[in-house]
């Protein structure tokens, strides 16, 4: 009789232990971001497309995380958005309060400047994307450039981040394979500060999401001070006789240039965490992203703001970024060299 008092008073022990367990496992999922702030890093200046977009997902992610969260926007611009990146991965928590946007580089610098990174892309975590983000090429209109034909007549400023950023890297590609003359001027750490670049008549042309020039300048376009050339991804133009670049191109091997350099706007707006977080956070943030970006209230308001949709998972984003996300070493070394450095 005493053995089997103390068997079921073991038992019950045991049975309260894994309790009291289960409840303390499911707390990260259920409670962790109660009274928790949310980091959200943008790698440019405030007023550009990336930050229209991450600001509006600021307003309504936390409603959708259990605990509802603050989230606070941080602007952290520099090496194309590559700082943002690399303090996210070695700087940041990896408990899953701090998030951030996967700039254009993330897809470019790890393979053609790996020493510029600190970090491997293939750990992060997409939680998936607002919308692509195709980019398009634009010139002011006192430049005297109504074609691409124009372009390879004389020499035209372009406005770009850094020669290591893919604002530059496109219209290097397009000097190389069709013979356009962009003289590419740096140091703009955003497309906020080109614009104004070209409204002040510092530079002639640059490369902008054609997102940002639909909310932002759509003005510029109605009245004619801005005039867009051409695309510069896979995603046709809605202007008509506006041409995608990819398409000019005759050179099979110029081509994949193109397409690697025009695979970020494929993942756009797209948010991820660094290596390290647990799993259960990132389901949590999944699943809060994707019911943020698809309610009523988000949807209405990116309309509002003249913002584009097409959201995508963070699942189909790390299995596109899986299949897509490593380029052949001659692709590499090519970009690599309009770069000015060595893989």
């Amino acid at each position: 009789m005493f053995e089997t008092r103390g068997a079921r008073f073991a038992a019950l022990i045991a049975l309260g232990y894994i309790s009291m367990n289960t409840i303390v496992c499911a707390q990260p999922a259920d409670d962790f971001y109660r009274r928790k702030n949310i980091r959200f890093l943008v790698g440019t200046d405030a007023g550009a497309g990336f930050s229209a977009y991450s600001l509006l997902l600021q307003a309504y992610l936390g409603k959708h995380i259990p605990g509802n969260p603050s989230v606070t926007v941080e602007h952290m611009p520099g090496a194309g958005g590559i700082n943002s990146l690399n303090y996210l991965a070695n700087a940041a928590p990896k408990d899953g309060t701090a998030i951030a946007v996967a700039m254009p580089n993330f897809f470019v610098t790890p393979w053609t400047e790996p020493n510029a990174v600190k970090f491997d892309p293939a750990g992060f975590h997409f939680l998936g994307r607002m919308s692509d983000f195709g980019r398009v090429l634009v010139v002011w209109h006192s430049a005297g450039v109504k074609t691409i034909g124009d372009l390879k007549q004389s020499e035209v400023t372009l406005g770009a981040s850094s020669r290591r950023s893919t604002t530059s890297i496109a219209p290097m590609l397009m000097n190389e394979a069709l013979g356009t003359k962009f003289k590419i001027i740096t140091g703009y750490t955003g497309t906020g500060p080109t614009m104004i670049a070209m409204e002040r008549g510092e530079v002639a042309s640059t490369t902008i999401a054609w997102a940002t020039v639909n909310s932002l300048h759509a003005d510029w376009l109605r009245e004619g001070k801005l005039q867009v050339l051409g695309g510069l991804d896979f995603a046709e133009i809605p202007i008509k006789g506006v041409p995608r670049i990819r398409d000019l191109i005759a050179d099979d091997k110029q081509r994949a240039l193109w397409d690697f350099v025009a695979l970020p706007a494929e993942f756009g707006t797209a948010v991820l965490v660094a290596p390290g977080v647990p799993e259960e956070r990132i389901k949590t943030l999944r699943e809060g992203f994707m019911a943020a970006v698809k309610s009523p209230e988000f949807i209405a308001e990116a309309e509002r703001r003249k913002l584009d949709l097409n959201p995508k998972s963070g699942e189909e984003l790390d299995a596109l970024f899986r299949q897509y996300g490593s380029p052949a070493p001659e692709v590499i070394a090519n970009v690599a060299r309009l770069m000015g450095v060595t893989p």
